[in-house]
């Protein structure tokens, strides 16, 4: 039986969906919201309600999560939600800049919104079965305020601070996940061009120094051609760009991270931008067709 205060979700994309399909299996009440109204049909037959603006969601919910696509639509929701009778305790998954979500959180303390940085680090897939970490950022009243529902949306979870750190963490993990799985994709091209078999070369890798995590939820399908998406290679081109600007900010240059970037760009015109991150492989082997061509 579902609990009597519903909580919002504003976004209902592939993280939406998957952190409203754990409230739903916990018995809590969502209302969603999303700009997108055909984005609702693959929550409708699990009990969720919708509502037609964000300002409703507010009105009917004290804790609202927004899992949006950047800090430019967050800004946009936040004066609908600041204008609720009573300003609900918002949890905001969206990867920003640590400046973005420092003007976010500002905007949300004169507004009286209780207000947490929570992003995750994971897939939509890990998300939905509880194995995805979120990294959370706040006032600690507030964090324990949310508790209840941070608890079902995130088993593993980690408090780093401030608001800001959360976003610093965040960037600076996917940069480390995004070159892994990036690699990864290089070197299955290589053992592919050597002749070795895909799925016994994967076997081996899982078991060597070289193992990652990436290997085990993007490995089968970068063999497979499997693009169907647990996570946007557009939104992680996003996430990159973000690293990369605020690495100019600081002086940093970041040659990997540069090149993963590029290889985005190019997976993304061959395959499209809502395709899976783990297509980035094929920007290597249409490289290594282009190289054939010429030879």
């Amino acid at each position: 039986m579902a609990r009597e205060t519903p909580v919002g979700m504003i976004g209902l994309g592939l993280m939406g969906s998957a952190l409203s399909a754990r409230l739903i299996e916990a018995g809590v009440r969502v209302i969603g919201f999303d700009i997108d109204a055909a984005k609702n049909d693959g929550l409708r037959a699990s009990g969720a309600e919708f509502a037609a603006f964000a300002a409703d969601v507010a009105a009917r919910c004290r804790t609202i999560v927004i899992a949006v696509y950047d800090a430019a639509q967050v800004k946009g929701l936040l004066p609908d939600l600041a204008n609720a009778t009573v300003p609900p305790l918002v949890i905001c998954t969206t990867t920003c800049a640590p400046g973005e979500i420092a003007v976010i959180a500002e905007f949300a303390s004169r507004s009286r919104l209780a207000f947490i940085e929570a992003p995750i680090s994971g897939t939509s897939a890990e998300v939905r079965a509880g194995a995805a970490t979120a990294l959370v950022g706040g006032d600690p009243d507030v964090i324990d305020a949310a508790a209840a529902t941070l608890d079902i949306l995130y088993p593993q979870r980690i408090n780093v601070g401030a608001i800001g750190n959360a976003s610093r963490t965040k960037l600076a993990i996917n940069l480390i996940l995004q070159n892994n799985r990036a690699a990864l994709a290089e070197g299955i091209a290589f053992a592919e061009s050597l002749g070795l078999d895909g799925t016994t070369f994967l076997a081996t890798a899982r078991q060597s120094a070289a193992y990652s995590r990436v290997m085990d939820s993007k490995g089968r399908k970068m063999l497979a051609r499997d693009y169907s998406p647990q996570s946007h290679i557009a939104q992680t081109l996003k996430d990159a760009e973000l690293i990369l600007q605020e690495a100019r900010r600081h002086g940093l240059p970041l040659p990997l991270t540069s090149a993963q970037a590029e290889l985005l760009r190019a997976a993304i015109a061959l395959e499209g931008p809502d395709s899976d991150s783990a297509a980035v492989i094929e920007a290597i082997r249409a490289g290594r067709g282009r190289d054939e061509e010429h030879s």
